[in-house]
This record gives C-alpha cells, sequence and structure tokens, in this order.
C-alpha cells in the first residue's frame, strides 16, 4: 500500500469513527481548541493591524526611518525585549498541550479500536494528570526534551528526525502498562521502542502532518474557529497513524 493510500485511510477511519459524533470528539479536545482558537484570533487581528499600520504609515516597521525618541523606536524596543517572557510562555503553553495531548491521543486510540466505546470525555483528555499516568509521562516529556534539545545543538535536522523517531512513546507506553509490563518497562525503553517503531515511516509520518497543513492554515484565517474541527481530527488521524503500525 502506497503512502498515499496508508494516508487516505487513516484519514477515512478517523472520519468513520467520529461520524455522528464530533461533539464528543470536539469536547474531548476542548483544552487545545481553546488554546489554539484563541491564539489564532490574537494573530488574525494582529495581521489586520499590522496590514492597516503598513498601509497608513508605510515606514513605521522600517527601524532605519526611526529616530530615537520616535513611537516606532518604543515600539521597536519593546517588542524585541518581549522575546524572552513569549520564548517562557510557549515552552509552558507546549508543555501543557503535550500533556493533554497525550491524554486525548490515549482517549482516542482506544476508540478507534473500539468504535462503541463510552466515555467521558474531559475525564480522557486529563487522564494523564491521574496517578496511573503522570509521573511517566512527565519522565518519558523530560527524556525526550533532553535528548532532542542535544541533538538539536548538532544540528536542526538531527532534531527534527529525532522528533519524528521519538513521536511514539508515550502511545507506546500505554499499550506496554496496559498489557501488564508497566512495572517492567524503563521509561527510556518507550523512547528506543519508539525509535525502533518508526524506523522507515519517519517521512510517512511527515506527510501525514504535511497533508494536514492546508486545513491547519483555514483555521487561522478563520480567527482560530476552525480549530473545533481541525484539533480533534488531527489528533484522531495521528493516534490511528500509531495504531496502523502496531497493528501491520
Amino acid at each position: 500500500m502506497s503512502n498515499h493510500q496508508i494516508r487516505r485511510q487513516l484519514k477515512r477511519e478517523v472520519k468513520q469513527t467520529f461520524k455522528g459524533h464530533w461533539g464528543q470528539a470536539s469536547l474531548t479536545a476542548l483544552v487545545p481548541i481553546i488554546l489554539q482558537a484563541l491564539a489564532g484570533f490574537i494573530v488574525s487581528i494582529f495581521i489586520l493591524t499590522f496590514l492597516y499600520l503598513v498601509s497608513k504609515h508605510p515606514d513605521i516597521f522600517n527601524p532605519s526611518s526611526w529616530g530615537n525618541n520616535s513611537a516606532g523606536s518604543k515600539f521597536y524596543d519593546e517588542m524585541t525585549s518581549s522575546g524572552t517572557h513569549s520564548e517562557v510562555w510557549n515552552f509552558l503553553r507546549g508543555a501543557l498541550l503535550t500533556f493533554i495531548g497525550v491524554g486525548i491521543n490515549y482517549t482516542f486510540l482506544d476508540w478507534l479500536r473500539k468504535p462503541e466505546l463510552q466515555f467521558s470525555p474531559i475525564k480522557g483528555a486529563f487522564q494523564v494528570f491521574t496517578k496511573r499516568y503522570f509521573i511517566p509521562t512527565l519522565a518519558i516529556f523530560i527524556l525526550q526534551f533532553i535528548f532532542q534539545f542535544l541533538w538539536t545543538l548538532l544540528f536542526i535536522i538531527p532534531g527534527i528526525v529525532k522528533y519524528f523517531a521519538y513521536s511514539q512513546s508515550y502511545l507506546i507506553y500505554k499499550d506496554q502498562l496496559a498489557s501488564g509490563n508497566g512495572d517492567r518497562i524503563e521509561y527510556i525503553d518507550c523512547i528506543t521502542m519508539s525509535r525502533k517503531l518508526m524506523m522507515g515511516h519517519k517521512f510517512e509520518l511527515f506527510t501525514l502532518k504535511l497533508s494536514l497543513i492546508g486545513w491547519y492554515l483555514l483555521c487561522w484565517v478563520s480567527f482560530g474557529i476552525g480549530f473545533i474541527w481541525y484539533v480533534p481530527y488531527s489528533q484522531g488521524v495521528y493516534s490511528a497513524f500509531y495504531k496502523h503500525l502496531v497493528e501491520a
């Protein structure tokens, strides 16, 4: 089966599972929907403001035309000084979305395996914050962050490759725990197993993500409203990808 056929199959499986239950799927992914929709709305407003300012004051974003005491210079200084705060916020937001995203993936994976499954959307989304999953998820998150950071120090490309290589670690832990191996497996083993599972499949996941980028961009254009459908759909597709790998 070709890469294109696999993508179509995964998307069709998710659409079939969510058919008639999109409200439940969106409710499960409510937190990242709200965060991304809010970000999308803010970015859309910023872009519109930017375009308006450029049309009214073409030189406002040209530092060479600013004096020491100009409003443009102050604006530039404030934007530059806020860079560090922005990076911290992005890291914290990324960590929160990762933890909740893992819970969503766990829920959607169970749902894809048992289409008639009855579950609580909110409880499913926050299941990582329970005693059963929190410490393992935190440990895997820290290990992944360290490994990817070290690889990124070499060059950006190796860091990206390792991102795809380690991408199935959380779902692997879930399955290991369900099979009774949770007490015998080390957290780093999940990363190793993910790396082995993704051998020959990293490009598949890359093209899968790339195939969704058009819908992602439409979400920003729609002032973030599109994330109501995009977030659960994309999370479902990524869970289906893991299901496809382990069942192939």
